[in-house]
């Protein structure tokens, strides 16, 4: 590892039609936990061309098709072996442009490379229906077919796993895509980019433009761009799909959430602090599924405060290249400021803060936070804050924990610590939330299952899994009548 972690400059250059296109760096991106280790170079794509990537990927809608299923299910799995090949590659990359731990990173990696494996086989899984029309003599074949042309537009929090769970289904079912990826993770996006160019895809099957969020607001833009799938802020989320949508094509937006966690008083202490110090502060709280909310009953609250206190203070804070470091640095010194400012709201909302020192401003580093006594009402419960913060609701019971929960315009994931199969089940009925975990973190999901919330959280169809064919395909019914 050591000759890897000399100082290192990259440039680097959009991706179209098969070809690097160089242009002048106008962005940058330095390792959040020790600056003078890394340094990226992009360059920022404007209309133009957003507008040469769009006819690249319109003009090889027709290869991708010609070669076939199995052409697309060889190249897919051909791209997951790879990356699962130069998994170790990737953790450093991710942990060094982005902060992430390698621990984390190597997971990531490793789930980017079963994503695609997965798809791979969804591509030779044709999904139809064939049946007798009402009138005689006649017969009805329902197919879905590609929608076309695809604009990704992903986040550097996961910046190979949710880049695999958008591009592999839409390449699966026949779509081609423009792939604008977080200035803050480019360089592990110019990595994945030379394995997918390199699979024996058609050339133009995957473009990517580099650059900040004028980039992305043109491909949105475009009239060619036939669906678009985005994930990050509820702010860009909202201008993405207005949009979009403005122009009749469909979107499909994943846009975080302000989680909770209920800890009921006959949880296992144990679990409950465990799921709580997971879901907030590991990754740097850098997650959409991430635990903001902790709502416990009255009746344990002091000893789960003073338990988590414990727990947290066992975490290895430093440098995300070293394998025993548990939380790295946020991703970015404008993602500290964001972050910084919001701690500052909580805090002058009169929340109580446990535990959590005030951060040194020279670097990326946040300390985990926790705030006790939180406002029901307060910022905490109402606004995500992408880092390691966290407050203590206090309730008194299952209902009342349910009603907080559920007080949200957000509906991502939810978690429960109980012991009772009644409340389970009541938890399973009525919280309001996409993804529902019961004495498991909120944060943590598998690759083969769907992935997506409700409210302000998410639009459209679900992604990952089988449910992701509902997004990347169009529904035709075609009746034949008999020669």
């Amino acid at each position: 590892m050591n000759d890897e972690m000399h100082a290192t400059s990259l440039t680097l250059a959009h991706h179209i039609a098969g070809q690097d296109m160089p242009g002048p760096a106008e962005l940058e991106q330095r390792n959040p936990a020790v600056p003078d280790d890394l340094c990226v170079r992009l360059p920022q794509a404007g209309a133009d061309l957003v507008a040469h990537a769009v006819d690249a990927a319109r003009r090889a809608l027709a290869p991708l098709s010609l070669g076939g299923i199995e052409a697309r299910s060889d190249a897919l799995a051909r791209i997951g072996r790879q990356i699962a090949a130069e998994a170790d590659d990737f953790a450093l990359l991710i942990a060094r442009e982005t902060g992430k731990t390698l621990r984390d990173a190597r997971g990531e990696t490793i789930r980017a490379a079963r994503i695609f494996d997965f798809f791979a086989g969804e591509t030779l899984r044709n999904v139809g229906e064939r049946f007798d029309s009402t009138r005689l003599g006649a017969m009805v074949e329902v197919m879905q077919h590609p929608v076309g042309v695809v604009g990704v537009i992903t986040p550097w929090n996961f910046p190979i796993a949710i880049p695999a769970w958008k591009i592999a289904p839409a390449l699966a079912f026949g779509n081609t895509v423009v792939w604008k990826p977080s200035e803050v993770s480019s360089a592990i996006a110019a990595k994945l980019m030379g394995i997918v160019a390199h699979s024996g895809l058609p050339s133009g099957s995957v473009n990517m433009l580099l650059g900040a969020g004028a980039s992305g607001a043109a491909l949105c833009a475009h009239v060619g761009i036939d669906a678009v799938s985005f994930t990050g802020s509820e702010s860009a989320g909202s201008a993405v799909r207005q949009a979009v949508t403005a122009r009749g094509a469909r979107v499909q937006l994943e846009m975080g959430g302000v989680n909770g966690l209920i800890v009921l008083a006959d949880a296992d202490l144990d679990v409950a602090v465990e799921c709580a110090a997971n879901g907030a502060f590991f990754a740097a709280g850098q997650r959409c599924t991430a635990t903001s909310r902790i709502i416990v009953d009255h009746a344990i609250a002091d000893r789960f405060v003073v338990a988590l206190a414990q727990r947290v203070d066992r975490l290895a804070i430093g440098d995300p290249r070293q394998a025993a470091t548990d939380v790295g640095p946020l991703a970015s010194p404008r993602q500290k400021e964001r972050v910084s400012a919001q701690v500052d709201a909580v805090r002058r909302s009169g929340a109580i803060t446990a535990f959590g020192a005030v951060p040194d401003p020279q670097d990326c580093f946040f300390p985990p936070t926790l705030f006790d006594h939180a406002d029901h009402a307060g910022p905490l419960a109402r606004e995500e804050i992408f880092g390691p913060v966290a407050g203590v609701f206090r309730v008194d019971g299952f209902d009342e924990a349910l009603a907080l929960l559920n007080d949200s315009r957000h509906g991502l994931s939810a978690g429960l610590c109980t012991r009772s199969l009644r409340h389970a089940e009541a938890f399973k009925h009525h919280a309001r939330a996409g993804m529902l975990m019961i004495n498991l973190p909120t944060a943590g999901v598998d690759h083969h299952a769907p992935f997506g919330g409700m409210g302000a959280s998410s639009f459209g169809p679900r992604e990952q899994g089988r449910a992701a064919r509902a997004f990347y395909t169009t529904v035709r019914t075609t009746y034949l009548a008999a020669g």
